[in-house]
């Protein structure tokens, strides 16, 4: 025994790897956040080709919302932690700034087109 452990003299029980279908928690999240960029980005190409299809520009700020609040905090999350080194608090910093401008994007889709 270590630490206040062992000057509390308590027995302490190993911590367990928590495992999901085999897999370990990492890969899990890895897989999870795939899943996740997969399916906005389904959504997002929906939201494009509606907006190609009649031209609304709502419609293509729906579609960079959706993008950036799925695609693309996913493929900035590991690039920049692989490329970079960076620490989790600048991985942190890049995911939350996508998921402001798709916010934002999503709330001017909510307006009214500009009548000329």
């Amino acid at each position: 025994m270590t630490g206040l452990a062992a000057v509390a003299g308590l027995r302490v029980a190993p911590v367990l790897e928590t495992t999901v279908f085999g897999l370990d928690e990492e890969t899990t999240i890895f897989f999870v956040g795939l899943a996740s960029a997969a399916l906005g980005s389904v959504v997002a190409w929906t939201a494009y080709r509606g907006y190609a299809r009649n031209e609304s520009k709502p419609m293509l700020f729906l579609a960079v919302g959706v993008a950036f609040l799925t695609v693309v905090p996913f493929a900035l999350s590991h690039t920049v932690d692989l490329a970079t080194g960076a620490t989790d608090a600048t991985v942190l910093l890049v995911v939350t700034a996508c998921h402001l401008l798709g916010l934002v994007s999503i709330v001017r889709s909510f307006r009214r087109p500009d009548t000329a």
